[in-house]
């Protein structure tokens, strides 16, 4: 295997020419004009910059992606990819790395991939015309990076078993955390974004640990799907429900803290039905703590810790009586036979 090095003012995609599978190119800091195309049949190929801000991919003027991806297991690191008109990086195989990134300003997508099993780990992915990171491939992994005030959503998981573990999500223009098709989504902090602090769009999920924070909407939504588990979360400081179980089924909602948001805690409507409501503690939201509208039937309501809320607990008719609620500890006032 061979290292070839690239030095300032030098071509990335000519080095390709001699490179084979396996080898190692190195780029010297330097801005660099050019969209990165690398090609099939350099797999295992490692691209290595000199670290963010020394390294640049400049796209301005040029159309494109900054770099894309046409080989499988390759690695990316230590670039500056900036100003490209359309995605930031394209990944178009299985079982690539990227790492120690930064993304920004790109006309599009901060990083797309429809393919499987890529790590993207230490990334900043921030200020892009849409979305900061769009995954419609499977098993595919986004650890420990930043995606901030992108002009629609941090991150968007599609596809099926993609994992988010302990990224921060700031100030998106709209949802911070998109997830369709069944994801593990742990220990992020999702916060400020302009709509959700993540919406759940599919059945299957488990979303765990995670901060959902001063988001414009929602904490949590879970609108219309079934066998999600939200469990141990933070919610709290969001502009309408903490968790807002809006015609799901078959939901675990169970360990979270919800606190001072700015309408209902934990909300079950729209025909919400045999859903579990366990052991949350539920504090100082601005309305109910946990509200089951009158449409909700065959929920579980059991062991919730309460205060503060206005009031702690609320079933509308008839949903006092179609839903069982046991041994619920409330400090503020509510209706007979929701409380212990």
């Amino acid at each position: 295997m061979a290292v070839i090095n690239v030095p300032a003012g030098g071509s990335i995609n000519a080095a390709f020419v001699g490179a084979n599978p396996g080898d190692t190119i190195r780029v010297a800091a330097g801005v660099f004009q050019e969209n990165v195309v690398i090609p099939a049949g350099l797999d295992r190929l490692r691209i290595l910059g000199a670290g963010i801000g020394q390294t640049i991919l400049d796209g301005t003027g040029s159309g494109g992606e900054g770099i894309t991806v046409g080989s499988a297991f390759v690695t990316i690191a230590g670039f500056t990819v900036r100003d490209y008109s359309s995605n930031g990086i394209l990944v178009n195989t299985n079982d690539n790395i990227l790492r120690d990134l930064e993304v920004l300003n790109n006309g599009n997508l901060g990083i797309y991939t429809a393919a499987d099993r890529n790590l993207v780990i230490n990334v900043e992915s921030n200020e892009n015309g849409s979305d900061g990171i769009h995954i419609d491939g499977s098993s595919n992994y986004v650890i420990e990076s930043k995606f901030k005030e992108n002009e629609s959503i941090g991150i968007v998981l599609h596809g099926v078993n993609n994992l988010a573990l302990s990224n921060k999500v700031i100030g998106n223009s709209s949802e911070g955390i998109e997830v369709i098709g069944g994801h593990i989504v742990i220990d992020n902090v999702s916060k400020n974004n302009g709509d959700d602090g993540i919406d759940v769009g599919s059945d299957g999920n488990f979303i765990f640990g995670n901060n959902f924070n001063r988001n414009t909407s929602d904490g949590i939504d879970l609108s219309e799907f079934a066998n999600n588990l939200v469990f141990k979360n933070n919610v709290k400081n969001n502009s309408e429900d903490g968790i807002d179980v809006a015609g799901g089924n078959n939901n675990s909602i169970v360990g979270n803290k919800v606190k001072k948001n700015a309408f209902t805690g934990i909300e079950l409507d729209s025909d919400s039905d045999e859903n579990i409501v366990d052991q949350n503690l539920v504090k100082k939201n601005v309305g109910p703590g946990i509200l089951l509208t009158s449409d909700a039937n065959d929920n579980a309501v059991r062991e919730n810790t309460l205060s503060g809320n206005t009031p702690d607990i609320q079933a509308d008719t008839p949903a006092d009586t179609n839903n069982t609620f046991d041994e619920n500890d409330c400090q503020t006032s509510s209706p007979p036979g929701l409380c212990s």
